[in-house]
Formats: structure tokens, C-alpha cells, sequence
């Protein structure tokens, strides 16, 4: 699969359309070398049409909206439950009438997910590109090679690994141990792409970028950025809006280095 630069948690469709016209004058289309990803948050409580004071999450009818307003680019949903056992009946519902025709990807927020659960979602939906999000919450008191062999037994039904030890709480994420799981993915694995997220900004995107390239010797990897890109109104998670002058000045870094 192709690696992304992604931006994680728009909610509005004006903030969708500004994204996908920044992605533009940064030259990320879906014939670059790197698509250009728009991911879009949601949860069960979501879902269930449950309020949340996360600002992040948008109504969960307006998702088609959304999703409609980001044609061009490779659009994905961020999904998190804790109700493991149904997980493959609550992500049909989530793209029940968007599956292909305006997403056709979504990545798993959550630490381990059943793996017959996910087995379930790629049999239901064939095209579906699945993420599996190496959280902090997954990774913690672990080798890479634990995780590794943890991961390639969810075999043929993921497409991507995203390191993110962060989960858009804006922390920066270990360029070092990052790697290793990175390299130890690379050597054990066939058909994965994997990415690096967490803390991403428009400060730094471009030193952090060049590091990983460094080390890894190579540019075949995602990067996707969400609290970094934002501006806090408490402290309390969520509670933040996205800022545009933020985004266009990260994809401006990121293009410089991821072209």
C-alpha cells in the first residue's frame, strides 16, 4: 500500500475543504508518492449518537458530508470501542452506505483488537484498508520483537501498522525505539507499510521526517499528524479546535521532505 501524510480530526466540512485544498498547493494528490490522508474520528459512543466534549469527534451524521467534502484524497475513519466482541457489526454500521463509494480504510484505535473480529471486517469488506494503531496502551513493557510477532498474526487482514505511541495527545513519539519496531516490522513481515505519529507539528515535521529518513534509509513510510495541529482551549483531551494556519504550515514542511 501506498504511505500517506495524514491529518487526523477535522469536523467541519469547511475545515475538510481547506484541508484537501492545502494537500493540494503542497502537491500530495493520490498519484504522489504519497497519497494525501484525511482521517475523521469516531467511537461507539459516537456512533450510538452519544454526546462527547471531545471536539475532535464529529456528529456521526454528518460523516457522509464530510467524507463527500474530501473527495481526492484517501480519506479513512479512526475508530475506538472497548466493546471488542461486536467490533466487526459496529464498524459495518459506521460505513453502512460510505463503504467505497467515500471511504473504503479505517484504522483500529485500539490496543489489540480481537483478531477474529478484524479477520470478520476484512471478510466483509475485501477492499477495506485496515490499520493497526501500535498505541502506547498496545506497546507498553514490550520488545519490538513481541510486538511484531504479535502482530503478524492478524496475517493478511491489516494493510498498515501506524507507531503511535502518542494517540493525539500531541506527545513526541521516541525516534529511536520508534525505529526499531519500525525495522523489526520491515524484517518480519511481507505487505505492511508502516508509518511514525505523535507529536508531529509544523515546527518540527521536517527535522523529525529527515531523522527517520536517516535511519531507515528510505522515504516508504506515513506520517499523520492531529493534536500538534491544534490549539488547546483547556487542558482537558479533545477539548481544542484544529488551526488551518498550523496544517497549511506543516504540509508546507512535510512536502519539502516527503515530496
Amino acid at each position: 500500500m501506498r504511505p500517506y501524510v495524514g491529518i487526523t480530526g477535522p469536523v467541519t466540512v469547511d475545515e475538510v475543504k481547506a484541508i484537501t485544498q492545502e494537500f493540494g498547493r503542497a502537491g500530495y494528490r493520490m498519484l504522489s508518492d504519497h497519497w494525501p490522508m484525511i482521517g475523521f474520528l469516531v467511537s461507539l459512543k459516537t456512533l450510538n449518537r452519544q454526546p462527547t466534549a471531545n471536539r475532535r469527534y464529529p456528529a456521526i451524521d454528518t460523516l457522509p458530508d464530510l467524507l463527500e467534502q474530501a473527495a481526492g484524497t484517501f480519506t479513512m475513519i479512526h475508530y475506538n470501542s472497548r466493546e471488542q466482541q461486536t467490533l466487526a457489526e459496529q464498524v459495518r454500521s459506521v460505513f453502512k452506505g460510505v463503504y467505497g463509494r467515500l471511504c473504503s480504510a479505517v484504522q483500529l484505535n485500539i490496543p489489540w483488537p480481537d483478531i477474529k473480529q478484524v479477520s470478520a471486517i476484512k471478510n466483509e469488506f475485501p477492499c477495506m484498508d485496515i490499520v493497526f494503531q501500535a498505541s502506547h496502551q498496545a506497546m507498553e513493557g514490550m520488545t519490538p520483537a513481541e510486538i511484531v510477532k504479535k502482530i503478524i498474526k492478524y496475517g493478511s487482514s491489516i494493510n498498515y501498522v501506524l507507531i503511535d505511541p502518542s494517540g493525539g495527545r500531541g506527545i513526541e513519539f521516541n525516534i529511536e525505539s520508534s525505529v526499531r519496531l519500525y525495522k523489526e516490522l520491515f524484517s518480519k513481515t511481507k505487505g505492511l507499510t508502516v508509518g511514525f505519529a505523535g507529536g508531529f507539528t509544523c515546527a518540527n515535521v521536517a527535522d523529525r521526517v529527515n531523522e527517520i529518513k536517516a535511519r531507515i534509509d528510505s522515504e516508504f513510510f506515513c506520517i499523520d499528524a492531529e493534536g500538534g495541529l491544534r490549539d488547546k482551549i483547556t487542558n482537558a483531551y479533545g477539548d481544542d479546535l484544529l488551526n488551518m494556519t498550523k496544517v497549511k504550515a506543516y504540509l508546507s514542511s512535510a512536502s519539502q521532505v516527503l515530496p
